[in-house]
């Protein structure tokens, strides 16, 4: 008979119980080789029956495995993380590691000490890898990562010449696209809202949006298109500078007015002088 100590099962008791030695619990704890099947299934039962739960701690220390993986985020406006793509990307993370031992941990990374500690965190072994989320090109931290030797993945690149191991959709397809579906319905004053000018992502939206335009012969004056860059202030009314709630923005200068959400409404009338107005 086995007794059993008051506090948290151990893996000298499952041994006891199972009637083998603490170095084959070991193994079947790590799912190692070389333990019959029928011993593999009594400690298994003793597992089960004491309710013991195996160190992680004391697991990741010889092993050399966290069971966690980072998804980091870099982007500083909070208002991001009410949109549907970033709840979509955890829960896929989240699905892809369903059924495995590895945690998803969710960390926030904005200012240049949060760097630091989390390099330092991850280089403590405590995660096996890192997934960054929306990181703008001047961003130091995937090097910092990568010169610290941490496998880490981008979900979309900073650049068109990223080095990185990294995840991406074929964003200037994908725009081009969507503009091709809206002439081809009869549209000719398209507009688009790439998303901020200094991220990768938005500028192979600006390119297939543009593309796409010349393709339809619609490129004859400066497109509609405007990178989201700053919210709009409560009770804010026209485009700023503009007196008749119109406005032009070229690719020579996307940032001379900040991205402000409205409500587009085209011009009644047709013609190159008239686009529409955000009101």
């Amino acid at each position: 008979m086995v007794r059993r100590s008051s506090g948290t099962p151990t893996l000298e008791e499952v041994a006891a119980l199972a009637g083998v030695g603490r170095g084959t619990v070991s193994r079947v704890v790590n799912n190692a080789a070389g333990v019959k099947e029928s011993t593999r299934r009594a400690v298994r039962r003793a597992i089960e029956e004491l309710g013991y739960v195996p160190n992680l701690a004391a697991r990741s220390l010889a092993g050399r495995r966290a069971d966690a993986v980072a998804l980091v985020m870099t982007n500083t406006d909070w208002r991001l993380f009410g949109e549907p793509f970033f709840s979509e990307v955890v829960r896929a993370v989240g699905d892809a590691l369903s059924g495995t031992a590895v945690q998803l941990l969710l960390t926030l990374v904005r200012t240049d000490a949060d760097r630091k500690r989390f390099v330092e965190y991850a280089r403590g072994g405590r995660v096996d890898g890192v997934l960054l989320m929306s990181v703008p090109a001047e961003d130091r931290l995937p090097d910092m990562l990568t010169d610290a030797g941490l496998p880490t993945v981008l979900l979309g690149r900073r650049s068109g010449d990223e080095r990185m191991t990294y995840v991406d959709a074929d964003n200037v397809g994908g725009a081009r696209t969507a503009v091709r579906h809206l002439v081809a319905g009869g549209r000719k004053a398209v507009a688009a809202i790439t998303g901020p000018p200094d991220m990768y992502v938005a500028r192979c939206r600006l390119r297939g949006y543009q593309e796409a335009l010349a393709e339809a012969g619609l490129d004859d004056g400066p497109p509609w298109w405007r990178g989201a860059t700053s919210p709009r202030p409560a009770g804010a009314g026209r485009w700023p500078g503009s007196s008749s709630g119109t406005r032009r923005s070229t690719p020579s200068s996307p940032r001379r007015t900040p991205w402000r959400p409205g409500r587009w409404t085209p011009c009644a009338r047709r013609g190159a002088g008239c686009r529409g107005t955000w009101r």
